[in-house]
């Protein structure tokens, strides 16, 4: 408080100089911002105004800048993105260097209010400013390559998320940013465990870029990086067999996480813990351990709903800033071709501008009240969308509560036949779970984006089922169609039938096989497509199976799909079976 105060007054004081009192805003500026936002910012534009006084526009650009930081650390994104238009402006205007760090700052804006594709234009036009731009150190040009590469990843574009994450090692190297390279490397680790087919070659290179990412962020005491690199490492050693690796990372990221206190880490480690204690055949421990993640999650969406529709209304509002500073560009423009005709119209038509004053000043009422009306509709979509999130979750919750009741039970049980029977069942109720677990996880949840959808639920499958006596290389071809939730989710629960039969029963006998997933737009529908080169239909005279749980759950779902179910023999072996909505 002290330095406030004297900062302050070294900035008011009479007589002082310019650059004297720019560079005590400045500081005083960032001074404020942990504690009070409104005075941080009023301290900010003041700096920059009286460097756009002076005519200093590197200066006007620098505390624009400063400003963007500050409003990005505090979550003031409307601000951020505001100033980051300034900026932007302002090193056009005057041809400053300057220009890609806002429009840098105006993708990452957008990625953190979930705008992806606004995000990666502006981050796209940042990287072909700053190759233009004369001085720009190693670790600017890196860290607008790892930015790149965190929003291809999650858009789930992993080719290009290697190659930026590639691109950004030896700048961040360059540079001694220690942070830099751990996301280079974490970002690399992240592509070669999404890699499909998943082999021990990929998972193997998985492995080692996180455990340099782990070495590296553990060093160096990033204690929240750590975790996420310890949960990540965990996930990997799991898809590896090696249980007890898993475990020892899902401990370091429980306790880094209780240790900074945080509880969205904490759920997850606790949930990765319990699937190391089941992989270790301790089913009490793994049930025990499983619910006390359900139970911090429930905790934590509870004391989220404000956030998330804040969230909500935040991302609406940076929108909206953007497409008022379209409308006022396009306004601008239009005043000056109407300002050229004015003046060769203004002696004959003042009766007509009256008139036309009148009318632009009822229709601009007119205009706010649209505004406000909008505003709360856009309020009300927010709330009602909060509130569906939650449903899922909770759906999700209670799903995985039962499925745990029937592990639990299954292990009681000494009839084989009786055990298989609920694994079945259980495995289908995981799925179920993690239909909705998907949609309240959705940033729109009346339209659901299949081919991601769809992606996440063949990674688990793949998971779930595979087995080191069979190589199963699972691929995928999905395009982008779009469902409503009630239809997402029957095709998730069919998909679900079709791959866990071709896992079971395709390949009875085995050692390897190749089974593909495509999803593809149809005029007025789909076309979902199962094939395999497994063992094939059975003969002409084997005895059929028409009338088992698993082809009446696909003839049940395909009806309520309205959709029709054809099942053909591959050539040389193998089965196809196409789901078909016209």
């Amino acid at each position: 408080m002290q330095r406030i105060d004297s900062l302050r007054a070294v900035a008011q004081r009479p007589g002082q100089a310019d650059s004297v009192r720019y560079q005590a805003l400045q500081a005083l500026s960032d001074a404020l911002f942990p504690q009070d936002v409104a005075a941080g910012r009023r301290a900010g534009e003041q700096a920059v105004q009286l460097a756009r006084q002076r005519r200093d526009w590197p200066n006007a650009a620098e505390a624009l800048y400063q400003l963007v930081v500050n409003c990005e650390r505090a979550a003031d994104y409307v601000a951020a993105m505001r100033y980051s238009q300034q900026g932007a402006g302002l090193a056009r205007a005057h041809q400053l260097p300057s220009e890609w760090r806002f429009t840098q700052c105006m993708g990452l804006v957008a990625v953190d209010t979930k705008d992806l594709p606004n995000g990666l234009r502006h981050l796209r036009q940042a990287y072909y400013q700053q190759a233009t731009a004369g001085d720009v150190s190693p670790r600017e040009r890196g860290g607008l390559l790892l930015n790149l590469a965190n929003t291809f990843l999650v858009m789930h574009r992993y080719d290009s998320v290697l190659h930026y994450a590639s691109k950004a090692l030896p700048y961040m190297q360059r540079a001694g940013d220690a942070r830099g390279l751990g996301y280079a490397q974490q970002f690399r680790g992240e592509v070669y465990a999404m890699m499909e087919p998943q082999t021990k070659a990929t998972l193997d290179s998985a492995a080692v870029n996180m455990s340099r990412a782990l070495r590296i962020m553990r060093r160096h005491g990033y204690g929240a990086q750590t975790a996420s690199s310890a949960l990540a490492l965990a996930r990997v050693y799991r898809l590896q067999g090696r249980a007890a690796a898993s475990q020892r990372m899902a401990e370091l990221a429980l306790s880094l996480a209780r240790e900074l206190k945080m509880p969205d880490y904490q759920a997850d480690a606790l949930a990765s813990l319990a699937w190391a204690q089941a992989d270790q055949g301790r089913v009490a421990r793994s049930f025990e351990l499983d619910n006390r993640a359900q139970y911090l999650r429930d905790s934590l969406l509870n004391g989220d709903k404000a956030q998330a529709l804040a969230q909500l209304q935040v991302s609406y509002n940076v929108k909206l800033l953007t497409e008022q500073k379209r409308a006022a560009e396009f306004e601008q423009r239009s005043q000056q071709a109407q300002l050229q005709s004015l003046w060769l119209l203004l002696g004959g038509l003042s009766t007509s501008l009256g008139v036309g004053g009148w009318l632009y000043w009822r229709l601009r009422g007119q205009k706010v009240l649209l505004a406000r009306a909008n505003q709360a509709n856009c309020q009300a979509v927010a709330e009602k969308e909060v509130l569906l999130q939650e449903i899922h979750h909770r759906v999700k919750n209670n799903l995985q509560l039962v499925s745990g009741l029937l592990g639990w039970q299954a292990s009681t049980l000494p009839e084989p036949a009786l055990v298989a029977a609920l694994e079945g069942s259980r495995a289908r109720i995981q799925r179920m779970a993690m239909v909705h677990e998907f949609l309240y996880q959705a940033d729109n949840i009346s339209q659901v984006r299949m081919d991601h959808y769809l992606r996440q639920l063949l990674d688990s499958l793949r998971s779930a089922l595979a087995t080191p006596e069979q190589l199963i290389a699972l691929s995928t071809e999905l395009a982008p169609v779009i469902l409503s939730h009630k239809e997402a989710s029957t095709l998730g629960l069919l998909v679900n039938e079709l791959v866990t039969n071709a896992y079971k029963h395709g390949f009875a006998g085995l050692a390897r096989g190749q089974l593909h997933v495509s999803l593809a737009h149809r005029p007025t529908g789909f076309q979902l497509t199962v094939a395999d080169d497994g063992a094939g239909m059975p003969a002409k005279d084997a005895p059929a199976k028409p009338h088992s749980l698993g082809m009446q759950i696909v003839r049940t779902l395909t009806k309520q799909l309205k959709a029709t179910l054809s099942v053909t023999p591959c050539s040389p072996t193998g089965t196809r079976l196409e789901l078909t909505r016209e």
